[in-house]
């Protein structure tokens, strides 16, 4: 997968991005982490995953 990003990354638009009603955004919701390795040859790696973090979008959009 990150061969074929680093290959295309010029075309790629981005990562999961929520717009809600109200105008806000949110980029990657409830995902935190780093990159190891050479910056534009390493990995990310995730270091915190909090599925709640859907649970307040939904609320959130509902407001």
């Amino acid at each position: 997968m990150m061969r074929d990003y680093r290959e295309h990354r010029d075309e790629v638009q981005g990562s999961p991005h929520f717009f809600l009603p109200d105008g806000s955004n949110v980029h990657n919701p409830g995902i935190g982490l780093r990159w190891e390795g050479d910056p534009g040859a390493g990995c990310p790696v995730v270091e915190d995953d909090d599925p709640g973090a859907y649970d307040a979008l939904v609320h959130r959009a509902l407001e």
